[in-house]
């Protein structure tokens, strides 16, 4: 699939893009290009017209709070000149100093948790809430967990999920913000990852997870799950000195393919697990003892 590539008009499209950081340089993310750089996104979905588009989080660099509603104000008006509907999660910079409320009332769209049916999938926002301790990094809630697993078990079609934040507890090795300095601040904590991954496994609809927050390219597959990190669009760490500029488009009909462009692209296609399957889990539940090693 590249960006000339015509849609199947069956097929479900969907225009991506992550953690556009709009605000001050800060580390390797370039907030100050943000504004310069969104209008290719804005293009994109021309372009491609797909189904809707999604905000995967973290449109500011929080500073203080006045600060950052005004920047939130200025990006919130760039998201409405993408055509189409478009759906926003929340990132964990733009609850850093704003609340969810504030973020809602600023993008006049949804900022809790919702599903919608598309062209035969389910389509799920899971808008997780995702504020940060400093010190001991991001904490899955308990009516987060189970508004999913309800939300799951009241649908029969294969399911897409949308998060902020990964799902995968997928190695960081390489990440310039995660691997040595922040590493609890990649995601949910493993056992709380375990826990989340079980009602995703368990309902045996979810074909993918597609998530924002580690500004690079990475993808994990689980139990026949793919789990797959879109990155930011103003990240420098990839690229460097330039941003990344990336932005993605998600196409699902007899396979899933997605492409991510930008200064590091890279393009995934990949099988549709069938509904209630699942790997064979354990070795050594499996085989026989006989040809175990003694």
């Amino acid at each position: 699939m590249t960006l000339d590539h015509q849609n199947n008009n069956d097929d479900l499209t969907v225009a991506i893009v992550s953690d556009v950081h709009h605000g001050p340089d800060r580390g390797t993310k370039k907030g100050s290009d943000t504004l310069q750089t969104f209008h290719r996104f804005v293009s994109f979905v021309e372009k491609i017209n797909p189904d809707f588009s999604v905000d995967l989080g973290d449109r500011i660099s929080d500073t203080n709070h006045d600060t950052d509603a005004q920047y939130m104000k200025e990006i919130a008006q760039e998201f409405r000149k993408v055509p189409g509907d478009l759906f926003h999660l929340l990132g964990n910079h733009d609850l850093a100093k704003l609340s969810p409320q504030e973020n809602k009332d600023i993008l006049f769209g949804k900022v809790a948790s919702f599903s919608m049916d598309r062209k035969g999938f389910h389509i799920v926002f899971w808008n997780t809430n995702p504020k940060l301790d400093e010190a001991r990094g991001f904490s899955s809630q308990d009516e987060d967990l189970e508004w999913l697993k309800a939300d799951l078990a009241a649908t029969d079609l294969p399911t897409v999920v949308f998060t902020h934040l990964p799902l995968d507890n997928g190695s960081m090795k390489g990440n310039f913000y995660f691997d040595k300095d922040y590493p609890h601040h990649a995601g949910y904590p493993e056992a709380q990852g375990e826990k989340i991954r079980t009602v995703i496994e368990e309902s045996g609809k979810v074909i993918i997870c597609i998530n924002g927050h580690a500004h690079w390219n990475a993808y994990h597959c689980i139990d026949g799950i793919h789990y797959v990190t879109i990155p930011s669009l103003t990240e420098t760490f990839l690229t460097w000195p330039n941003p990344d500029e990336a932005y993605a488009r998600l196409c699902i009909g007899e396979q899933i393919e997605i492409e991510v462009f930008g200064r590091a692209p890279i393009f995934y296609r990949l099988p549709i697990r069938k509904l209630g399957a699942h790997w064979v889990s354990s070795f050594k539940e499996y085989s026989p003892k006989r040809i175990l090693p003694s």
